[in-house]
C-alpha cells in the first residue's frame, strides 16, 4: 500500500514559529475514516466526533493493520467509557476502593490496607497512570514480585483484590475491559494444611502437665481453659466470652455467640463436661453474679505450646484442642449434621466431613482396627 504523502515537519511550523502540536502533526489516512498516523514517529491515532466533541486516541502501534482492528475496537468501546473518568488514575482508584470498602470489617479493611501498601511500594510503574492505561503485564510483573513470599492462599487473596479494584473501574466506566481475566496467573491452589488432633491420652497429658506446673500462678486456670475447650468443642474467642448465665443447667446447654457472626447456638452440656462446669461454679465462696465470665484468660496458647514442647507431642493448638471434641463424637458415630449443629455450621456437616475427618484417625490404631472389624 502506498503511503501518505507526508509534509515535511521543518515546513509545518506555525505561523508564530512554534514547534506543532501533536494534532497539528496528524495526517488522515485515505478511504479509512477515523483512522490517522502521525507525520513524525509514525504512530497511529484514532480520531472521531461523540457525543458532540473531538475524541483523540493513541493506538500504541506503527503497524497499519494492528491499528485498524484497535481502532474498530476503541470505536465499539465508546459508549461503555466515560471520557472524564477515564482520566482517573490508579492512585484515584485505590482511594475509591478504600473509600467503598468502609463498611466491611476490620479485619478485611486492614487485610487491604496490607495489599495496597504492597501495590505502592512494589509497583514499578507510576502510580499516577490513568487507569485505562493499566496492562496485564504490569499486573503480573506486581504479582511476580510478591509471589514468593506468600502462600497460596494468600495470593489468591491478592488476585481477588486486583479483581475488585478493576470492578470498580468497569462500573464507573474508567475502562471497557478488566485486565483480570488476562493475567497470567490469576490462582493458585490453596496447600492443604497438616492439622494434628490429639488422642484421648494425648489430651489428658496435655491438661495434667499444664496443671502440674506450679511455678506457673495461671497453671490452674490454663488448664481448665484447654480443658473446657476439648471437652466442649468450643474455640478459644467463645469459650473466653463465656458468662455464667449463659450456663443453662437446667437445660443442660451452653448459649454462646459466635464470635465471627455473632450468631447464637447451643452446644449441650455433655456428661464428659458437666463435672468440669461444676467443679469451676463450686469454687466460688458466694454464687457469681450471672455477668462473670467462667474463665479470665483471653487464651492459653502460651500454656499449650509450652506442654507440648515439654511432652514431645505435635504442635497442637487450641484449634487442635477443639478438633479434638469433635474427632470425639464422629468416632463414637454420632450424627455429623447434630455435630455440625452444635458447631454452629451451617453447611449440614460438609466442613467436618471434607476438613476433620481425613486427619480423624491417622494416628489412632485402634480406630482404624475398629473400621477394618466391621468389614464383612
Amino acid at each position: 500500500m502506498t503511503p501518505p504523502i507526508v509534509t515535511p515537519y521543518n515546513s509545518r511550523m506555525n505561523i508564530e514559529g512554534n514547534r506543532p502540536s501533536t494534532r497539528q502533526l496528524l495526517d488522515k489516512i485515505p478511504n479509512f475514516p477515523c483512522l490517522y498516523r502521525h507525520s513524525v514517529n509514525n504512530t497511529y491515532y484514532a480520531i472521531k466526533k461523540w457525543d458532540g466533541k473531538r475524541k483523540e486516541h493513541s493506538l500504541n502501534t506503527t503497524d497499519r493493520k494492528i491499528a485498524e482492528r484497535k481502532l474498530k475496537k476503541w470505536i465499539a468501546d465508546l459508549d461503555k467509557i466515560d471520557f472524564e473518568a477515564e482520566k482517573t488514575t490508579l492512585a484515584q482508584l485505590l482511594e475509591k476502593f478504600t473509600t467503598t470498602r468502609s463498611g466491611m470489617s476490620k479485619s478485611t479493611r486492614n487485610t487491604e490496607s496490607g495489599i495496597i501498601n504492597s501495590l505502592k511500594s512494589k509497583w514499578k510503574h507510576d502510580i499516577y497512570i490513568r487507569v485505562s492505561q493499566i496492562r496485564p503485564s504490569m499486573l503480573d510483573e506486581w504479582l511476580a514480585t510478591i509471589e514468593p513470599n506468600l502462600k497460596n492462599s494468600s495470593f489468591n487473596r491478592y488476585t481477588l483484590f486486583i479483581k475488585q479494584l478493576f470492578e470498580i473501574a468497569l462500573g464507573d466506566k474508567m475502562i471497557s475491559e478488566s485486565p483480570y481475566p488476562l493475567l497470567r496467573k490469576s490462582w493458585k491452589r490453596p496447600q492443604k494444611p497438616i492439622r494434628y488432633v490429639p488422642t484421648d491420652e494425648q489430651f489428658q497429658a496435655i491438661v495434667a502437665n499444664i496443671r502440674a506446673q506450679r511455678e506457673n500462678n495461671k497453671s490452674e486456670e490454663s488448664a481448665n481453659f484447654i480443658e473446657f475447650l476439648g471437652l466442649a468443642g468450643l474455640g478459644q474467642a467463645e469459650a473466653s466470652q463465656l458468662t455464667w448465665d449463659k450456663v443453662e443447667w437446667e437445660n443442660e446447654r451452653l448459649v454462646v455467640r459466635r464470635k465471627k457472626t455473632q450468631g447464637l447456638f447451643y452446644p449441650p452440656i455433655y456428661a464428659h463436661l458437666k463435672p468440669l462446669l461444676q467443679r469451676l461454679s463450686d469454687s466460688y465462696e458466694t454464687k457469681p453474679r450471672p455477668d462473670t465470665k467462667v474463665f479470665k484468660l483471653l487464651d492459653a496458647r502460651k500454656s499449650l505450646t509450652n506442654a507440648c514442647k515439654r511432652l514431645g507431642f505435635p504442635n497442637f493448638t487450641q484449634r487442635s484442642i477443639r478438633a479434638y471434641l469433635i474427632r470425639r463424637l464422629w468416632q463414637s458415630d454420632v450424627d455429623v449434621k447434630l455435630i455440625s449443629k452444635w458447631q454452629r455450621h451451617t453447611d449440614g456437616g460438609r466442613l467436618i466431613l471434607s476438613t476433620y475427618t481425613e486427619v480423624f484417625g491417622e494416628n489412632d490404631e485402634d480406630y482404624v482396627k475398629a473400621q477394618l472389624a466391621k468389614v464383612k
